[in-house]
């Protein structure tokens, strides 16, 4: 056991110090925390209360890894009956990093000093997402937060799935793109200039092709800094245009009408879209809150802008399936879906399996279009090295050819 020396303020907001012994700079926290007393420092130990402390009271930024183990852990040791004060008392011993250890300190201070789950959590909407604090809010009304804690996790879970499945399928083409890429400079920039000094003597008598080559790879070779710097300028304006709301919607919407990855794209945003609606519904989240939410959850900006008028199409009194009107569902069943769902009242059910759909037509898509990029790309890279080894050897034939007359 350590003794740690704290100063604080009480709960009616008096400040106070002391001493309190405890085996960690956490376990005096917590019993603090459970005396009334917001620790604001503690000194003692080993050294490292101070700079935990300081970590603790640092604005906390989560990333989703930290989101899921958060609310995995939490459905795990609420499912096992465990109070929720001790259940996350637990989880700041399994937290795996300092950033997330910080989190739950927040949190459990919030909860052991009256505060609900919800409000202990709102401070963190930017990282947790509406969606999350809103089903947390309806799972504490209802008595079933362990139910939402699950559904939240299989929600994130299936998020974290289906973002780890486009990064993964793009990144071999992608990769495959630079290798081709490289392959075309080094070719210009080191391979065919060995071949200037020969093919000097013959000037105009060398075919065009050749000369065409000769003429790029000497511009490569000697403008190399003025092209990087192009380059460099250009994908610095273009992030810069791609940053403004402008910029962002004509790409957003650029983008949905490529072939097939137009496709992929907008069907997988759909199953993100019909997923948070449906689980929120499954809570009892009135339709237009649970309508504006999934909105929110949509990050194309050309489909958000779609999708947002249903909100006001509720609220008028008008049927949802009625909104279904966009080009986006012109190929699709979804608005006779969801007409038949109001009538049966199973709006919920109905858009959860909408969202089955649209990832599994996501990914069917997205498996054509690897099927098709991959040899498309190998073909264009054999193609440019055909068309420089032909003008090369071209060249090699009109030396041959002007040396035998």
């Amino acid at each position: 056991m350590i003794d740690y020396q704290y100063a604080g303020t009480a709960t009616d907001g008096k400040p106070c110090q002391g001493s309190i012994r405890a085996p960690s700079v956490e376990a005096a926290r917590l019993r603090l925390i459970g005396q009334g007393i917001t620790p604001i420092s503690l000194r003692g130990g080993d050294g490292e209360a101070a700079a935990q402390l300081a970590a603790a009271n640092e604005e906390v930024r989560l990333k989703r890894a930290d989101v899921l183990m958060f609310t995995r852990e939490l459905s795990h040791l609420k499912s096992a009956n465990m109070p929720l004060d001790r259940a996350l008392a637990m989880l700041q011993e399994i937290a795996n990093n300092d950033r997330l250890k910080a989190f739950v300190i927040r949190v459990t201070e919030g909860v052991r000093g009256g505060k609900s789950l919800y409000t202990s959590l709102q401070p963190f909407e930017r990282d947790l997402g509406r969606r999350y604090l809103v089903m947390i809010r309806a799972g504490e009304a209802s008595g079933g937060l362990t139910t939402v804690l699950k559904e939240l996790t299989g929600q994130l879970e299936a998020d974290d799935k289906l973002r780890n499945y486009i990064i993964s399928s793009m990144t071999y083409p992608l990769i495959l793109s630079g290798v081709a890429v490289l392959s075309v400079i080094i070719l210009l920039a080191f391979v065919v200039p060995q071949f200037r000094q020969i093919f000097d003597s013959m000037g105009d008598a060398l075919p065009f092709l050749t000369r065409l080559v000769l003429n790029v790879s000497d511009f490569v070779r000697g403008h190399w800094m003025l092209l990087l710097l192009l380059v460099t300028i250009v994908v610095f304006a273009l992030s810069r245009w791609a940053a403004s709301p402008a910029g962002r919607m004509q790409i957003d919407s650029g983008v949905l009408r490529l072939p097939l990855l137009g496709g992929v794209l907008r069907n997988l945003q759909f199953a993100i879209y019909f997923r948070t609606l449906g689980g929120l519904l499954q809570r009892g989240v009135p339709l237009v809150d649970a309508l504006r939410i999934a909105s929110d959850a949509v990050t194309n900006t050309a489909l958000r802008k779609d999708l947002e008028p249903l909100v006001g199409i509720v609220k008028s009194g008008k049927r949802l399936s009625s909104g279904f009107v966009s080009a986006h569902f012109s190929q699709s069943s979804t608005a006779q879906l969801m007409r038949v769902a109001e009538e049966t009242g199973d709006l919920d059910g109905t858009s959860l399996a909408l969202a089955d759909r649209y990832e599994e037509e996501g990914r069917r898509t997205m498996s054509r279009l690897l099927a098709a990029m991959e040899p498309l790309i190998i073909i264009v890279l054999g193609v440019i090295v055909a068309i420089i080894i032909v003008a090369i050897l071209g060249g090699v034939l009109s030396i041959n050819d002007t040396v035998g007359r």
